[in-house]
């Protein structure tokens, strides 16, 4: 049954687009029937005899993509109705009609079922596919490796936490594919070929089918050691492998001019931050703008300094590392939004170069070296807007800054709204309460004898003793001095 209905379905679709493309029967003959000999004879027949080089094709196809993923448009119920398939929420066209982009972002119901790779042949002009982002995605099953081959695919988006397999060699390193984004149950390794260069065709500029964007974060089984090669990529942008187990050291050797953005954080891998992720001596300012490299146990070594006076740089991460350094008097962060140093072995103190990141909206330095005192200029940063934090220590520990500590600078001098006392030691117990005041038999006969003075002579004052509420007896006297002064009413003792 399922091998007879995907028979009417391949006959029917590619005799369809055959025609309309005014194409000639490769066999010259009418279509074969639902036969095993006619399916072999379609099947083996020339790609060109089956493109979809129209609109209508294409739109053909389309249909088959959204019937194989049991998805339907929200705001026109395609492919259910009659629509100009160009005018779908997820769906981009260009000039001449011809579907160049198709991502699932929203605008269709939750997609489901396996990667229907035979229907996307027929988007032949397919430039981006984003199946869905992954909490709104049930498409399971393994990615096929001639996935990359359909249309003029160069920017392929795969993130569904049902996707498992390995990740095919022939993904990248041997297309067109220029950006690759894949969440899931991934296992297995990277493939060395990621990170090939293929060498470009004739007629095609150096930059085509160059790697640009890496993104295989959130794999938690993908594991093994990433080819040295993935670190000196000419036109390397983005790189995200975090929340994987990927291992190895970190090369020191590393070549990335246009890299924009750099996610290791929650990895396996070791070793020391590369200084030339930061840039090359002598060039031109590093792009880089994030650089994420937290809760990796085996990171050490010294931060390298140029790290620290990056002009385009929003985010700085090394939480929970062995990574050390002192911070330097001049550094120089000025785009900079988040900085994260805690639980990391850096110190030294507060750089004043900070004072020109008014961008700063999230400063942590809980359980680091950092000390000295902290500079009242971070009041005129965005560390008390909606969405800001700024933490100089924690809840058990009261860090290494001098007192007083400013209190013009009341988002980063607090801890849950409470003041911080950085000369209390946090990590010691607190002392015993004072015993409390229990009463008139707590007493001794000389503050006995002063209050009943104080209400036989009417003297004015209202000292209310409440039971295990007052302070100890000095405070009792100190109550009592005062109600003889004031002498504004009775005396009440509360028992």
């Amino acid at each position: 049954g399922g091998v007879a209905h995907a028979c009417v379905r391949v006959e029917a679709f590619r005799s369809k687009h055959t025609a309309e493309a005014g194409m000639r029967n490769p066999s010259g003959r009418s279509p074969a029937g639902c036969t095993l000999i006619g399916i072999l004879a379609m099947l083996a027949a020339p790609a060109d005899a089956v493109r979809c080089v129209t609109p209508t094709c294409q739109c053909e196809a389309l249909k088959a993509v959204y019937s194989d993923l049991q998805i339907s448009d929200i705001h026109t119920g395609f492919p259910g109705t009659e629509t100009d398939c160009c005018k779908l929420s997820d769906v981009r066209c260009n000039d001449a009609g011809g579907i160049t982009d198709l991502k699932l972002r929203g605008g269709t119901s939750t997609p489901s079922g396996v990667i229907p790779l035979e229907s996307l042949k027929g988007l032949v002009e397919l430039d981006r596919l984003d199946l869905g982002k992954d909490s709104s995605s049930s498409i399971s099953g393994t990615i096929p490796g001639s996935l990359a081959t359909v249309g003029n695919l160069r920017d392929l988006t795969l993130t569904a936490k049902r996707l498992s397999g390995t990740l095919p060699a022939e993904l990248l390193g041997t297309g067109r594919l220029e950006e690759l984004k894949v969440t899931g149950r991934i296992s297995g390794t990277v493939p060395a070929s990621y990170c090939e260069s293929p060498s470009p065709k004739q007629g095609e500029s150096k930059e085509y089918g160059m790697l640009q964007d890496l993104e295989l974060g959130d794999n938690e089984h993908l594991s093994g050691t990433l080819s040295w090669s993935c670190f000196t990529q000419q036109y390397l942008e983005e790189l995200r492998l975090d929340s994987t187990a990927l291992s190895g050291t970190l090369p020191q050797f590393v070549d990335l001019p246009r890299i924009e953005e750099v996610d290791l954080s929650e990895t396996k891998l070791s070793g020391t931050v590369p200084g030339r992720l930061c840039g090359k001596p002598g060039a031109d300012p590093s792009p880089l703008q994030l650089l994420k490299l937290s809760r990796i146990e085996d990171l050490s070594g010294t931060m390298p300094e140029q790290c620290f006076k990056l002009a385009n740089l929003k985010e700085l991460n090394l939480k929970r590392t062995r990574v050390a350094g002192t911070l330097p008097r001049d550094m120089d962060l000025r785009q900079i939004e988040v900085i994260d140093f805690s639980n990391s072995g850096l110190s030294g103190t507060i750089s004043d170069g900070l004072r020109r990141s008014k961008s700063l909206r999230f400063l942590e330095l809980s359980r680091a070296g950092v000390s000295g005192t902290v500079p009242s200029f971070l009041n005129s940063l965005s560390l008390d807007g909606p969405g800001a934090s700024c933490r100089l220590v924690d809840d058990t520990h009261s860090g290494n800054f001098q007192c007083p500590l400013p209190m013009d600078v009341p988002s980063c001098t607090r801890i849950y709204g409470q003041e911080i006392d950085c000369e209390y030691d946090y990590a010691s117990p607190p002392p015993p309460p004072p015993r409390g005041f229990d009463g008139l038999d707590d007493l001794s006969p000389g503050m006995m004898a002063l209050l009943l003075l104080f209400c036989l002579s009417g003297a004015g004052a209202a000292v209310h003793l409440v039971r295990r509420s007052l302070a100890p007896r000095k405070s009792i006297a100190e109550a009592a001095a005062m109600a003889l002064e004031m002498q504004v009413g009775d005396i009440k003792v509360v028992k």
